[in-house]
């Protein structure tokens, strides 16, 4: 273990550079921040490569048996520097992105797989994230348009769910088609016109469902092409409904809970 008490610290403003989406992609690595993500990151399949704790926080590195790591106390503003939260937890880490599998090769038996379509609210692709994860979804896909899954809100939104599924990126609107097509995929979009009570439909074992954003909503030729269309009763004056709290709600009213 060495200690980083400068700001200026080369090491240190390289970190604080994960910032930004261009460096992440020319490191392949993020930042990590706060306990439970930490926790989460130690525990699955993914490489750490230099973990950073506050005085306070060296008894939980410790216990989670991080001792043989790439590891840094660090002062407080140090911590400060590196995170892209106001008030950050003691702890982070560099963790190395790791590399997605195929779409083509990823299939599943039975329950829900959820798309998202022009997503651009990190905190909501994160909250998704982490809402599919606790509702047993098989995997999230982000089309183009989505944010970026490694930016900062959305990994801290996930709050560590990010390990626990398949998230495929950077996927476009033709692969996802192809892959329907090939894997006979039933893919359902949520949209307004034309669409079904999706309380009141009968689902698939496997569904694929698409969820754009909730200005634009999806791709006009991914409903043109679904084959079946739904959206979510609103008894209500409003308008409109969040898209994270608009698929927490698909989750649950899908196939893995009929």
């Amino acid at each position: 273990m060495r200690e980083i008490t400068s700001v200026q610290n080369a090491l240190v403003k390289k970190i604080a550079e994960l910032k930004l989406k261009k460096f992440r992609q020319e490191t392949g690595t993020f930042f990590l921040e706060g306990k439970r993500a930490v926790e989460e990151a130690v525990h699955a399949d993914w490489e750490i490569e230099k973990v950073f704790f506050t005085v306070p926080y060296k008894k939980v590195w410790t216990q989670l048996g991080g001792d043989g790591l790439d590891s840094y106390q660090v002062t407080e503003a140090v911590m400060a520097k590196m995170s892209s939260t106001e008030n950050p937890q003691g702890i982070g880490a560099v963790v190395k992105i790791k590399q997605q599998p195929a779409l083509t090769d990823f299939s599943w038996k039975q329950g829900l797989v959820l798309v998202l379509d022009g997503v651009r609210d990190p905190g909501n692709v994160g909250t998704i994230i982490r809402t599919a994860d606790a509702a047993g979804a098989k995997a999230v896909i982000l089309l183009s348009e989505t944010a970026e899954l490694f930016n900062p809100k959305v990994v801290r939104s996930t709050m560590g769910s990010l390990f626990h599924l398949p998230v495929f990126t950077d996927v476009t609107k033709d692969e996802l088609l192809n892959w329907c097509k090939a894997k006979q995929l039933p893919l359902w979009v949520t949209c307004l016109e034309g669409s079904e009570n999706l309380f009141k439909v009968s689902w698939p074992e496997r569904t694929v469902l698409v969820m754009g954003s909730e200005a634009q909503g999806a791709n006009p030729e991914l409903i043109a092409k679904a084959d079946k269309k739904v959206r979510l009763p609103m008894e209500g004056k409003a308008e409109s409904l969040n898209v994270a709290v608009a698929a927490g709600i698909c989750f649950f009213a899908g196939p893995s809970f009929r």
